[in-house]
């Protein structure tokens, strides 16, 4: 072989791995379509899953109120039986004579740092027993002092967030003295 022949064969070996190694050097980052892409991918991503995951904690939470008040209406019951009568209507937020399952705002027990009313009401030929959390808001959202909800049981409503557990009508006999 000519050694005019081995010497450019020898230059094409030698540009081959220089034109291999800058090949590399480039080939080792991220152009800005790729991230920009990226970036978006995350936004939709993100954008999808972070109400799903607000929608799950506040089920949570409402979950929690359901046993708070469930535990309220077991006492309730309890302090019927022992005294012949439910204890008399009182503020939001304010405790109920002789029940200690109470949760009251600011104790860091009631979800949402929320609120519960105690609800005695004296309708027509006896009253209705209720107990209603206010919900993520805070505020009555339902009709108070009505008689929409003597049906026995948890009423949640889709347009507020006001949760209600109803103890039904109750005969006049066991409304407060």
């Amino acid at each position: 072989m000519c050694r005019s022949n081995q010497f450019y064969l020898a230059y094409l070996l030698k540009l081959s791995k220089y034109s291999n190694k800058v090949a590399k050097k480039s080939d080792g980052g991220f152009t800005l379509l790729e991230l920009l892409i990226t970036v978006v991918i995350i936004g939709i991503l993100s954008s999808i899953s972070i109400p799903a995951y607000v929608a799950t904690v506040d089920k949570f939470h409402y979950g929690k109120a359901q046993i708070q008040m469930g535990c309220l209406k077991r006492e309730l019951e309890g302090y019927r039986i022992e005294n012949g009568y439910f204890p008399a209507d009182v503020f939001s937020n304010t405790v109920p004579v002789g029940i200690e399952c109470f949760y009251q705002q600011n104790t860091e027990q009631v979800p949402f740092d929320s609120k519960y009313d105690y609800e005695n009401w004296q309708i027509g030929g006896g009253c209705v027993i209720q107990i209603t959390f206010l919900g993520k808001d805070k505020i009555r959202n339902t009709r108070s002092n009505t008689d929409a909800y003597q049906a026995v049981g948890f009423h949640k409503f889709t347009d507020n967030d006001d949760l209600i557990l109803s103890l039904g009508l109750q005969d006049s006999s066991v409304c407060s003295p």
